[in-house]
């Protein structure tokens, strides 16, 4: 049987090298630190400067690309890119035309449409947001290749955000539509976006028409999906497309039997001051539509009290509560109501009624 490690006569001496081995990759462990973290701060420093020195060339120089020199590495890459998107988010006229001009003169265009083009998809995802951020027409036709080779999802959704800088027209939108219907739905904060980016694109064309007559085309079109058309809706009151108001009536009058979109355009038209379909709303089969109309019922011209009563006894809990907090809302009056309900026979409007009194007329 063989001796244990405990009973070596060189055990201590096992024991000691070990230990000094730990304590020496500790110790190398906290010099690599170190090391990074200094390494991190003097690239951060550099690219502070750099991007400090391009901002101020273009903002003060007549020709500022004399006094910056080109960028040779992702680093001054990167940092000439920010600073060139930052002044284009802040400046128009000679200024923003200044930083325009240097994204071709300085190969920032060149170098990112490479990138493009990386094996890697993430740093294919990151070029095509930093030419995205430049909103240049001379990179439409790019993105638009770009978006019908890429075969990653997550950089589709990136082309497709830098393509509704660059809208034109009717023609622009459907694509973005189509490219967006073709893959799995992102999120409303997304598409929204997407279109709003669209409207002002347009606007600033003075062609914001095209996009109200896509939506008239579309209205009734199946190709586009539900979620889709509900999120033009809300970009299209965002971004006050000029015939918002009729677009939601339209849309509202047209679509009976799709809750989304007329919840997005119950809430547009409250925003609006807008309340003509919130009695007929209180009456909507679907629970979603009944809350959209209550929350926004204490706003109306008329008194909605008698029509939101009963709907203390409605069968969904959140259409009651909405009800409940719908009166509390509406004065003196809608208290009154409420007080008299917490004597009712009917539990759940009793309990209801008696937890909106609690309520501040939240």
């Amino acid at each position: 049987m063989p001796d244990l490690l405990t009973q070596s006569p060189d055990f201590y001496k096992y024991v000691f090298y070990g230990v000094l081995f730990l304590a020496a990759f500790n110790v190398a462990e906290v010099f690599f630190l170190f090391y990074n973290k200094r390494k991190v701060e003097l690239s951060e420093k550099r690219r502070t400067e750099l991007k400090r020195l391009a901002s101020t060339a273009i903002i003060t120089a007549t020709a500022p690309e004399e006094l910056l020199p080109k960028p040779s590495d992702n680093e001054e890459f990167s940092a000439y890119s920010e600073a060139i998107a930052s002044v284009l988010d802040s400046f128009e006229g000679e200024i923003a035309a200044k930083a325009v001009r240097l994204v071709d003169q300085l190969g920032i265009a060149a170098y990112y449409r490479r990138l493009a083009r990386h094996r890697t998809w993430y740093k294919r995802a990151s070029a095509i947001d930093i030419l995205s951020s430049f909103r240049l027409p001379s990179n439409r036709e790019f993105l638009r290749s770009a978006l019908h080779l890429e075969t990653v999802n997550e950089v589709k959704y990136r082309v497709i955000y830098g393509l509704s800088f660059l809208a034109r027209g009717k023609g622009d939108i459907l694509e973005i539509v189509a490219a967006l219907s073709a893959l799995p739905y992102l999120t409303a904060k997304y598409t929204e976006d997407i279109f709003y980016n669209a409207v002002r694109a347009l606007k600033d064309r003075d062609a914001a028409g095209d996009f109200g007559a896509f939506m008239r085309e579309v209205m009734s079109d199946g190709f586009v999906p539900v979620l889709i058309k509900r999120d033009m809706l809300t970009a299209c009151y965002d971004a006050s497309c000029g015939e918002g108001r009729a677009i939601l009536h339209d849309y509202y009058l047209n679509n009976p039997e799709e809750p989304e979109i007329l919840i997005a355009a119950l809430k547009a038209l409250a925003r609006i001051g807008d309340f003509a379909f919130i009695p007929a709303a209180l009456k909507h089969p679907d629970w979603r539509v009944r809350m959209t109309a209550l929350n926004n019922s204490d706003a109306c011209c008329a008194d909605l009290r008698p029509e939101i009563r009963p709907m203390l006894r409605d069968p969904n809990y959140h259409v009651r509560m909405a009800a409940a907090m719908a009166l509390r809302r509406s004065g003196d009056k809608g208290t009154a109501v409420l007080k008299e309900e917490t004597a009712s026979p009917d539990r759940f409007a009793a309990e209801t009624a008696a937890y909106a009194l609690t309520q501040e007329g939240r």
